[in-house]
């Protein structure tokens, strides 16, 4: 697959160097398809209470069941895809020297290169329901190259015209933000806290760089080499190269980084997961069954949002077979398309870049930005300009793509110490790999203010709000995401969690509300008895943002000084009121 961003030439440079198996292997892949999962067949019932059920829940976390069940009746929270994989079939295959590429509970089978020896015989096998392959002819396709622009150590601030008081010190990342109304969120204390995002990609350096080793990173695997090291290995089947992680790092930073003064991403402050699926020297059908693996992996673990800046059109000579046609694009083809459409179908957030094609004809969309219930995300310049090489639509079957659009073009990055030799280095990088986690990251934030919403309608909050909602077209799509407008389009919002300041006077608590409507009343409700009984009292607009009494709430609880304070808050504006957190003295904050 190809890596959204504008490739600087000089990487080229270590393609000769790939693994022997990667060079030597010719055989076009299959999925084989098993014809059950042993005793569960495809026709049992799979309803709570049954074995189906409880085999199906068991590789789930409780994160990922409560996060479908806000999209999906209670029975239908497993299904037979969720049941594990059939071991002994696996065996079976390997017993005749079958080398598996990657597992799928989702597709019931296994991927594998085979010649057509192997083929045959795999055909005989009696727990084989089917083989597929999907012969495809190859679209020769063009990409810019740019060479890279590493910045030194030290970076001076950006000025930008704005009467906006920042909350923290973007430096040199404040053009990307700024553009799309960021800064607002961050000012209001919504910076991404209590979601988890899977950033898939070529490998990620972030115990490395100072923008990044502080991240709340509480996950990772490599797909590639099958172990639990995103990061550059020496050794394995697939041999990583000085470069093979520098794509990751950037696309993580653009996201989430965290370094004031330098760079900061959207949503520095949500959970993050990171699955290595790319393997940059060659380009091979085997990294979409990573990306497929790698969805089943994070939505297992509970993840909100899903971000790659990654795209699968064309594969290497060998593999010609594999390759996709435009009219393959029509969202229920590729492998990676249909991962993410099941994972927004279990309520997850897929964000992915729309494709460094060119403005062509036919489309340069590919995969899965295809899908139609994946946030397809294209690159424009600083003045809201599409980027000559952002891939257009429609897709195949007519459906407008991208979605949306973000800043592509002289994107602030951190740059992977393998290619500075140093955890300070950043540069500029264009595509839209860039574009799609900014994009990501807004998306992120508006989960973090109202966890309650779908993908489908974080979908329609970002598209509605955008810079041309109401004429969108397969250039822009519904145009340049606008995160503070997004925002207010979903009602009353709150900051991620409220500010304590302790004095000899007692506890005062702030917390910033933002409403489309005029805000009539904040109050707090608090305990003391841990959450036996709860007092009210009403806050004080203290720092006002909008005419509408959006802003800064506090209030000062007189004497209380107690550990253990439990505390919710209900906003009301004209029409409606909030809660927050969303259960109230269910489950309030425990300051």
């Amino acid at each position: 697959m190809k890596l959204f961003r504008i490739i600087p030439v000089y990487i080229f440079i270590f393609f000769i160097s790939v693994s022997s198996f990667a060079q030597t292997q010719e055989a076009p892949k299959y999925w084989i398809i098993f014809k059950d999962k042993g005793t569960f067949k495809s026709t049992d019932p799979v309803l709570p209470g049954t074995p189906a059920f409880e085999a199906g829940k068991s590789v789930l976390t409780e994160r990922a069941i409560q996060r479908r069940m806000k999209v999906l009746p209670e029975d239908k929270i497993i299904d037979y895809k969720d049941i594990p994989l059939y071991e002994p079939y696996i065996e079976e295959l390997i017993n005749h020297n079958i080398k598996i590429i990657a597992k799928s509970r989702w597709f019931n089978g296994v991927s594998a290169y085979l010649t057509g020896a192997q083929l045959e015989q795999v055909k005989k096998l009696s727990c084989v329901g089917d083989i597929l392959l999907l012969q495809k002819s190859v679209i020769k396709t063009t990409q810019d190259f740019t060479l890279p622009n590493v910045i030194p150590d030290k970076l001076s601030d950006v000025s930008v015209q704005s009467d906006l008081k920042y909350k923290y010190n973007y430096g040199k990342s404040l053009p990307q933000l700024y553009q799309i109304n960021v800064p607002q969120l961050h000012n209001l204390g919504i910076i991404g806290k209590g979601v988890k995002i899977a950033s898939f990609d070529s490998g990620f350096e972030w115990r490395d760089h100072e923008a990044l080793r502080n991240l709340n990173i509480t996950a990772e695997y490599d797909f590639i080499n099958n172990d639990y090291n995103t990061a550059n290995e020496p050794g394995g089947a697939y041999v990583d190269v000085k470069e093979q992680s520098m794509h990751g790092t950037a696309t993580l930073s653009d996201l989430a980084a965290f370094k004031e003064g330098k760079l900061i991403g959207p949503a520095f402050a949500s959970e993050i997961i990171l699955g290595k699926t790319e393997y940059t020297p060659t380009e091979t059908p085997m990294e979409e069954d990573f990306y497929l693996e790698a969805t089943e992996w994070a939505e297992a673990l509970g993840v909100d949002v899903i971000t790659s800046s990654l795209g699968y059109r064309n594969f290497d000579e060998q593999y010609a077979k594999n390759s996709y046609k435009y009219e393959d694009f029509n969202g229920n083809v590729a492998i990676t398309t249909l991962a993410g459409k099941r994972a927004a179908y279990l309520g997850i957030v897929v964000v992915a870049s729309n494709g460094n094609y060119h403005q062509t004809q036919p489309p340069s969309i590919g995969s899965p930005a295809d899908g139609d219930s994946i946030i397809g995300v294209g690159a424009v310049n600083l003045s809201g300009e599409i980027a000559s090489f952002s891939s257009n639509g429609p897709t195949s079957d007519g459906r407008i793509k991208p979605d949306v659009c973000a800043l592509g073009i002289s994107n602030l990055c951190a740059l992977s110490k393998q290619i500075s030799d140093i955890d300070s280095g950043y540069t500029y990088m264009n595509g839209t790999s860039f574009s799609c986690p900014i994009t990501a990251g807004v998306c992120a934030l508006l989960l973090s203010a109202h966890p309650e919403l779908t993908p489908m309608q974080i979908r329609d909050a970002i598209r509605m709000t955008a810079s041309r909602s109401q004429n969108p077209d397969n250039t822009y799509g519904w145009g340049l995401i606008n995160a503070y407008a997004a925002l207010k389009s979903l009602g009353i919002s709150f900051s991620n969690e409220p500010q304590i300041e302790k004095s000899n006077d007692g506890t005062t608590i702030k917390i910033s509300v933002l409403s489309n409507k005029n805000v009539e009343s904040v109050k707090i409700f608090y305990s003391t008895d841990n959450g036996e009984t709860y007092s009210e009292k009403n806050m004080e607009l203290a720092d006002q943002i909008e005419a509408n009494n959006s802003g800064e709430y506090k209030v000062l609880l007189d004497g209380i000084l107690s550990d253990n304070l439990k505390v919710y808050f209900i906003a009301t504006d004209e029409s409606s009121f909030g809660t927050w957190p969303l259960k109230g003295k269910d489950k309030p904050f425990e300051l």
